[in-house]
């Protein structure tokens, strides 16, 4: 499971939720104020509850402890999401490498990724991309810029 979408599950169990991960630590914390449990960044199974008799009393409470239960064993690399980049071929607004997603064909375009074109690549992505034969870029050239 991913921090992005352990928080996801965990706000809609209750607005009162949020997430702190400014130690690094995967906190919840309850009406703002009150630290919950975590989920530590620094080995696999780490799930901690601060009170268990405070906890037991949280919304959803059992369902939040299966949610970072889950997270808890999930190891350690696979819970961060994978960056991704947008790969500026050329300068412009329309310099960005976009591949159709229906036929596969590449185009230079914006950086708007739409159900029509791919505009946003992983690391693991781009390697692929530059074993293509019918990509005739000189990939020393192109520029990898973050995307959001």
């Amino acid at each position: 499971m991913k921090y992005s979408e352990a928080e996801k599950q965990i706000k809609a169990l209750s607005s009162k939720y949020d997430i702190d991960m400014e130690d690094g630590d995967f906190n919840v914390v309850y009406n703002r104020k009150e630290y919950a449990a975590y989920v530590s960044d620094d080995y696999e199974y780490g799930l901690h509850i601060e009170n268990k008799r405070t906890f037991s009393k949280l919304p959803f409470s059992r369902k939040l402890y299966m949610i970072l239960a889950e997270l808890a064993v999930t190891p350690l690399n696979e819970r961060v999401e994978e960056k991704k980049h947008y790969v500026k071929i050329f300068n412009g607004e329309l310099g960005y490498l976009n591949i159709d997603i229906s036929t596969g064909n590449i185009t230079a375009g914006s950086v708007i990724e739409t159900e029509f074109f791919k505009t946003k690549f992983t690391d693991k992505a781009i390697e692929q991309l530059k074993q293509r034969e019918d990509i005739p870029l000189n990939w020393n050239k192109v520029t990898l810029e973050e995307a959001e």
